[in-house]
């Protein structure tokens, strides 16, 4: 069985053509806990911390199958909160059939809000967009990268949303997708070019701060054929960043 890690992604190669996704992500002091540093519904904090695992593995082109939470609190009631707000982000992206597991702290009160997921996917190997830039393609921000109380006041374009991540997917000139991380834009431009052994051009003419954290994946970077940017018509903010391509 070979293991591989790509990025924030957990590669399974299962044979017969199966590869299983794994990604995760953590939150810590969101909550309504009395030290936690940002204060929300433990409901909020379920939704984006799920968000940001379950966009990672989407983003591959895998589906999901199996979503853990790993709460570090007590079930009633920030448990059961932060569950439904877990179980409300699957429905906003399409998902159903899926095992939600999961486990809280019934031993010790806690003063500040935490939790852990793990979402796992599966699909056909020859279908599976990492690491899948074969030649010279343009890099396009689509969201605006936003952290803490930004995520919640921000504007309806702001934010990348499943259902145009599914639709880009569906076309061969999208190459790869990948979320934006707390390390910002350039910094997964240059891993997604390290990655596919390529050279990164980044716009000189940027308006996007690049090394902004994206917080709960507001935003993704899609790499993607010239032609496709020319007739690409999204309903959310969208801004040419760079390019990738071969050396000389």
């Amino acid at each position: 069985m070979n293991v591989q890690k790509v990025r924030d992604l957990t590669l399974v190669d299962l044979g017969q053509q199966r590869t299983m996704v794994i990604a995760c992500d953590s939150c810590g002091g969101v909550g309504m806990k009395e030290q936690d540093v940002l204060q929300v519904s433990p409901h909020i904090t379920g939704r984006y911390t799920a968000r940001v695992a379950i966009l990672e593995v989407l983003c591959t082109g895998a589906e999901v199958i199996c979503l853990t939470s790993t709460i570090c609190n007590e079930m009633n009631s920030t448990g059961k909160d932060m569950i439904e707000g877990i179980r409300a982000e699957l429905q906003e992206a399409g998902i159903n059939n899926v095992v939600l597991t999961g486990s809280t702290e019934e031993n010790f009160p806690t003063v500040a809000t935490g939790l852990g997921v793990t979402a796992v996917g599966m699909i056909q190997s020859n279908q599976l967009k990492v690491n899948s830039i074969k030649q010279q393609a343009l890099l396009v921000a689509l969201g605006r990268p936003k952290v803490g109380q930004e995520v919640l006041a921000g504007g309806v374009n702001d934010c990348i949303h499943y259902q145009l991540i599914k639709q880009m997917l569906k076309d061969d000139e999208v190459y790869e997708i990948i979320p934006v991380g707390s390390k910002g834009i350039l910094y997964e431009m240059q891993e997604l070019a390290r990655n596919n052994r390529l050279n990164l051009i980044v716009n000189p003419g940027i308006k996007l701060d690049v090394r902004k954290s994206g917080g709960p994946s507001t935003a993704v970077i899609a790499a993607v054929s010239a032609r496709y940017f020319s007739k690409m018509d999204v309903q959310v903010s969208m801004e040419l960043v760079g390019e990738v391509c071969r050396g000389e």
